[in-house]
């Protein structure tokens, strides 16, 4: 799955995809590769990308105008990203929200993507995160966003053939050890191939935090509710 990033910094559109994108693919076939590659786009969250998803700007999953890899600002919080996912889904589309566990914002609090899962984004983790990667902290909310059901893919984030490379053979080993090997076909293997097939997923709820049901109860028995 080739997916460029559109932002600020990488001004990609679809016609600055679509050509090379080709150009790589019947390179992979000369070679005779036993490799199939799918179009899509690393789309950075933005106020008026539901209105450029609507006008088929972004370029979504083999672009097929059902799933879409949204990226959020490492640091900044962007207000409004609630309504949002909720509008990406009016319009059909769903938003796999991309490496969350690297995300300040999730970081600090995995509740707030808890309420983006919610309301029916996918979520997904990078498999270096997962192995010490990107720090400690990144692997620690990596593992519990799996355990709470806030991800649903691992995937390579693969950027170059050195450092960033597209390898998931340590990830899926740990996840295999701390999960088991259904959640690791599920989120190696099974998701993957419906998000790029355009299937329709049914994945499983996410888990509240211990945090959130500990609000949840001092409302209903703490005073919250009165008369």
């Amino acid at each position: 799955m080739c997916t460029p990033h559109i932002d600020f910094r990488y001004t990609n559109r679809r016609a600055t995809i679509e050509e090379p994108f080709e150009r790589v693919r019947e390179g992979v076939s000369r070679e005779g590769l036993a490799l199939k590659l799918v179009k899509g786009a690393e789309v950075h969250m933005a106020a008026d990308i539901v209105v450029k998803v609507r006008e088929k700007e972004l370029m979504t999953y083999a672009d097929q105008g059902k799933y879409l890899l949204l990226e959020f600002p490492f640091q900044q919080v962007l207000t409004g990203a609630e309504e949002i996912v909720y509008r990406l889904r009016l319009t059909g589309v769903t938003p796999v929200i991309a490496h969350p566990e690297r995300i300040g914002y999730f970081m600090d609090d995995p509740d707030r993507l808890f309420k983006l899962i919610r309301l029916g984004a996918l979520g997904q983790v990078t498999g270096g995160s997962l192995t010490g990667q990107f720090g400690d902290k990144s692997e620690r909310v990596g593992f519990t966003m799996i355990e709470r059901h806030l991800v649903h893919v691992v995937a390579s984030d693969a950027h170059d053939a050195s450092y960033r490379r597209p390898e998931l053979t340590e990830a899926a080993a740990e996840v295999r050890k701390r999960f088991g090997e259904e959640r690791v076909r599920s989120m190696f293997i099974d998701t993957p191939r419906a998000i790029v097939e355009g299937e329709d997923l049914e994945p499983p709820e996410p888990e509240e935090s211990p945090r959130g049901m500990k609000r949840l109860f001092a409302g209903w028995f703490g005073g919250g509710r009165q008369g």
